[in-house]
Order: C-alpha cells, then structure tokens, then sequence
C-alpha cells in the first residue's frame, strides 16, 4: 500500500509542478533526490531531499 501512495503522490506532484511551468524529476546520482526543472529551458530551478519539501516549494 506504501507503494500505490508513493506513487499517487509522485503523479499529484508531477502535475502540479507542471501546471506551474516545471518538470518534476528524481535525481537517483545527485546530493538532492528531488528536481524541479524549467519546462522552456530545462535549467535547474529546485531542487530537494524529499517529496515534502517539493511540495512545500509548490506550495509557496
């Protein structure tokens, strides 16, 4: 069940990120797991540890 959450969680975010004009990865090689990227020119605008502090930058 943990997984179908993550998962589901991952998808809400990934849209939101969207809808604000990034592109939400994960970064499996890199110091922070979470990325958000600029949708026009892919430069790294965020980035994070975890899944909350992305969606605290969504939210602000």
């Amino acid at each position: 069940m943990d997984d179908i959450f993550r998962i589901t969680r991952v998808q809400g975010l990934t849209e939101r990120a969207a809808q604000a004009g990034y592109h939400l990865v994960c970064e499996a090689h890199s110091s922070f797991s979470w990325i958000l990227l600029d949708n026009e020119d892919g430069e790294c605008i965020h980035s994070a540890k975890t899944l909350d502090q992305i969606e605290q930058i969504l939210s602000e």
